[in-house]
């Protein structure tokens, strides 16, 4: 008998040995001066939690949130390029949207880029209504905007991030419009 509970002993004191070491795990962590804090540059998330009827509408709001991100962290190159991902979207039947994404593509400064997509966002205000099937789109108002006219764009979050005054002003605006799918 005293055999064999020195048997079960064995395996019992393994065992306890070995979920009591300290398995070592790789942890990184990386530390940014101030002026790389102030220089790194916003992201849009890889999933908004919006969701349309298409996937037209679909690509056309995922790549204007990256032209409005780009915007916001004055980059004029990443927002040419997705201007043209959103041209690039839109077929024969939607030649007004076409042709000012591509007005967007073709801005030779930020600021005509920022006219441009000022355009756009009245023009695709509609389309992201109508085929907006779940989630949450924000439309955000900037009253200084183009020496105090104002415009608007679409958001995925409340946060403002101004597209339009970028690194000067980016917490100027305020929410006008939550807009949820139609019932």
């Amino acid at each position: 008998m005293k055999h064999l509970s020195k048997i079960w002993l064995l395996p019992l004191l393994f065992f306890v040995f070995t979920a009591c070491i300290d398995k070592k795990q790789e942890q990184s962590v990386e530390v940014k001066t101030a002026e790389e804090v102030k220089e790194q540059k916003e992201e849009i998330p890889d999933i908004a939690d919006s969701s349309f009827k298409d996937g037209m509408t679909g690509a056309v709001y995922h790549y204007y949130l990256k032209v409005r991100t780009a915007l916001f962290n004055d980059d004029l190159d990443a927002a040419k390029d997705a201007s043209e991902s959103i041209a690039n979207s839109f077929d024969e039947d939607f030649s007004k949207l076409k042709s000012l994404s591509e007005k967007m593509a073709r801005a030779e400064d930020i600021e005509q880029l920022r006219s441009a997509f000022s355009e756009f966002s009245i023009e695709v205000e509609s389309l992201f209504k109508q085929n907006l099937s779940a989630g949450t789109i924000y439309k955000q108002h900037c009253p200084m905007a183009f020496n105090n006219k104002g415009a608007f764009w679409f958001a995925e979050v409340e946060e403002i991030k101004n597209p339009y005054k970028g690194e000067k002003m980016p917490k100027c605006g305020s929410v006008t419009e939550t807009i949820k799918p139609k019932k």
